[in-house]
């Protein structure tokens, strides 16, 4: 798992749960919501890793990935 002071990358990233993610990086909830996607706030957040939601919603998985890194880098 990343600490704080490491460098982000999409594949951790994408390995993450997504509850996790929104809870540390509160940043990246307009990502989701730029999607449409329902994550934030959703009850299956916390049993769901980013790689399952890029598949669920069907999206471009680099990026989705890469607008989080992006989120969280910035």
């Amino acid at each position: 798992m990343m600490d704080n002071n490491s460098p982000v990358e999409s594949e951790q990233i994408a390995e993450m749960i997504i509850s996790d993610v929104l809870e540390r990086w509160p940043k990246t909830a307009v990502v989701f919501h730029k999607y449409n996607m329902a994550c934030v706030g959703c009850v299956v957040a916390p049993f769901y890793d980013i790689e399952a939601a890029i598949d669920i919603y069907r999206l471009d998985r680099e990026q989705f990935l890469q607008e989080l890194v992006t989120a969280i880098t910035t």
